[in-house]
């Protein structure tokens, strides 16, 4: 183990980083070598396997019917609906091979892969939700993505414990809110973001504790104020109503203002809370994590995103993970693991190695589909005394047979390699968090999906959409066509419907009937937080010299302050 922090430069990107004394004690104590990839490296690799929003009409293989599915047509691998997939119609152990140690352990697995049937989606206890995925525990909600218990929701990403919402994401214990991130404990939020426990609320930032309050940041237990001014409720009512939010063009010009006016206020360096000895963003109630993002409730973590349900403890190297995790190293999607390394979606499962969609197994080493089983290799069952014999031996072949990749080289202790992917770069969460263009994923050894060229015959104009209170029924009937015209780099559908559900909804509280497709509104909103990095800054506030990692970049806009000088700002 080295004693001192040693750099290296990453095989990716060709950056340097830093490996910690600390990190070289954690790949000591599971018995894995150093990453030749940087961390940010990491985390993007892991991404490219997770596809939320890029659905397809497809045929199941088993049962032959139509099915909405997350891989594409032509995809060489054999594709399940999630009812053939969850039956007994099928064993996966019958796909077993023998592994065979003069050939590469990737080179293998790809080949795997290929027989090993996958579902067509990742849903779980969904109930008139066929267009969701990357989710549990919904009911009647239309393309929702990644989180667990929805309830009649339309357009939301990563939630928990949502009800009858629209366009919100990354959010908790919400309801009727629309077009809203990070916002916890609300109802009747809109156009808002880090706010909590508010009700009635328009374009809020940064606010807690505020009731009939439009185009405030940093406010905490008000009501009834208007960019941040304080009015009576009659006054408050008047002026609102001069704004015209029922119109898209009232939206859009507030929309200006409010940013404005909002960015004149001192945001906090990250939003955090109760942390100890930690850097990262949005963090809360955690101990000794470093270069983490949307983390709670964990300890001694690393390079990781979205921990949201954590008691995660000494794991480095994860994203989508939590529940009681603790030990795992390189893994997209888990709960309730131990001793996981290098995984994509492998669930309340220990000891388990370079294996896919597994749930409650241990002893596992290159599986694919297993669902409780023990000492399998390549999907092949053997004895404890037979796999204990065989899977050092394999691991020992992995480090000293290469893999190849792109001019990038593999062995035991990085994740899969890129072009293992199922997905093309830009149908998967890492083109949300870290855009790049199409040359530059081909630079980075990725794949491009060319997007399908779009024949909707558009029925109405986005230009021509009626105001809310003379919309009707009839617009559900409509096809519109998108206000980005797929000139953007956000998955643009070109053209959508309102749905029934929907229209509801626009109706109750009186907004404007957007001219945008889902996803374009979606990545709008991503634009509003801060990307998963960390930079050093100062405190901008005169005077005070505390210095902190910040997820703000050094040319962005924002006045930033240290955790001291904004709570005295906002108190």
């Amino acid at each position: 183990m080295s004693k001192i922090n040693e750099n290296r430069m990453c095989q990716n990107c060709k950056g340097n980083f830093v490996i910690e004394l600390d990190d070289f004690s954690f790949y000591e104590k599971i018995k894995v070598p150093p990453p030749s990839f940087c961390p940010e490296c990491r985390m993007i690799r892991r991404m490219s396997f997770r596809n939320e929003r890029a659905l397809y009409k497809i045929k199941c293989n088993l049962c032959q019917k139509n099915v909405i599915s997350m891989y594409s047509e032509g995809k060489p691998y054999v594709i399940y609906c999630n009812e053939c997939y969850s039956s007994d119609n099928w064993d996966a152990l019958s796909y077993g091979v023998e592994y065979n140690l003069s050939k590469s352990f990737f080179e293998q697995y790809k080949e795997l892969m290929a027989i090993v049937p996958r579902r067509s989606l990742y849903q779980d206890f969904a109930v008139h939700s066929e267009y969701t995925n990357q989710l549990v525990y919904v009911n009647n909600s239309y393309l929702c993505f990644g989180g667990r218990n929805y309830e009649d929701c339309v357009y939301c990403a990563q939630n928990f414990d949502l009800k009858d919402c629209v366009d919100v994401d990354f959010s908790n214990k919400c309801e009727y809110c629309y077009d809203s991130i990070h916002i916890k404990r609300s109802s009747q939020l809109f156009f808002s973001s880090y706010s909590e426990d508010c009700v009635n609320g328009w374009f809020l930032y940064g606010c807690r504790n505020c009731i009939d309050c439009i185009g405030c940041t940093n406010l905490r237990n008000k009501s009834h104020c208007i960019l941040n001014q304080q009015y009576t409720k009659e006054e408050y009512l008047k002026i609102k109503e001069s704004f015209n939010l029922e119109t898209i063009e009232g939206i859009n010009t507030f929309s200006k203002k409010f940013y404005e006016h909002s960015i004149q206020f001192p945001r906090k360096y990250a939003w955090v809370r109760n942390i100890d000895n930690s850097t990262g963003d949005d963090l809360e109630q955690v101990n000794n994590c470093h270069r983490c993002f949307s983390v709670s409730d964990s300890e001694d973590c690393r390079y990781s995103f979205f921990i949201p349900y954590g008691q995660t403890k000494n794991t480095y190297d994860v994203d989508h993970v939590g529940v009681g995790t603790m030990d795992t190293y390189e893994l997209h999607s888990g709960f309730g693991d131990n001793r996981v390394l290098f995984g994509n979606r492998v669930y309340f499962s220990h000891d388990v190695f370079y294996s896919d969609d597994c749930y409650n197994c241990d002893n596992l080493i290159g599986c694919i589909s297993l669902r409780k089983k023990s000492y399998c290799i390549f999907n092949k069952q053997y004895t404890k005394e037979e796999y204990q014999t065989l899977a050092p031996k394999i691991i020992e072949q992995m480090k000293n047979v290469e893999y190849l990749d792109n001019d990038k080289i593999y062995k035991f202790g990085e994740f899969f390699p890129q072009s293992m992917s199922p997905f093309a770069y830009n149908e998967t969460v890492a083109q949300e968090y870290f855009p790049i263009t199409e040359e530059q994923t081909i630079k980075f050894g990725y794949s491009w999906r060319v997007p399908e060229k779009k024949s909707y015959s558009i029925t109405m104009k986005p230009e021509n959409i009626p105001n809310i209170n003379e919309v009707s029924d009839k617009i559900t009937e409509e096809i519109i066509g998108c206000i980005d015209e797929g000139h953007c780099n956000h998955l643009c559908a070109t053209a959508f419907k309102i749905i029934p559900q929907e229209l509801l909804f626009y109706k109750r509280f009186n907004l404007p009937i957007p001219n945008k497709c889902s996803n374009c509104r979606h990545f709008e909103r991503l634009e509003k937080i801060n990307p998963p990095k960390l930079w050093h800054r100062k405190c901008m506030n005169d005077g005070c010299q505390n210095e902190f990692e910040t997820s703000y970049a050094k040319d962005r806009p924002e006045i930033i302050y240290c955790e001291k000088c904004y709570q005295q700002e906002v108190l």
